[in-house]
């Protein structure tokens, strides 16, 4: 395979069915041209529309919180909405 520094600018070639850590630096200019490869992450996001147009997704720390959970509830306050 045929590589081209990108410090010294030199091409040279490297046969990969041998190649040993020791091939991973330029033989012109002793720079180390191999990179180490990221592996992926797995990552759960959640994807909106711009912010500055549609701030549904945004909890706005501020405001006071109307809406309340049904496991929120007191034991009168179910019996109320359920009209008991």
């Amino acid at each position: 395979m045929v590589f081209i520094c990108k410090k010294c600018k030199k091409a040279f070639r490297k046969d990969m069915e041998n190649y040993e850590e020791s091939d991973e630096f330029c033989p012109h200019c002793d720079n180390h041209y191999v990179i180490e490869a990221k592996t992926p992450q797995a990552v759960v996001g959640v994807e909106a529309e711009d912010a500055r147009i549609d701030s549904r997704m945004i909890k706005d720390e501020r405001m006071k919180q109307t809406q309340r959970s049904a496991f929120e509830l007191t034991p009168d306050e179910e019996a109320e909405l359920l009209g008991v």
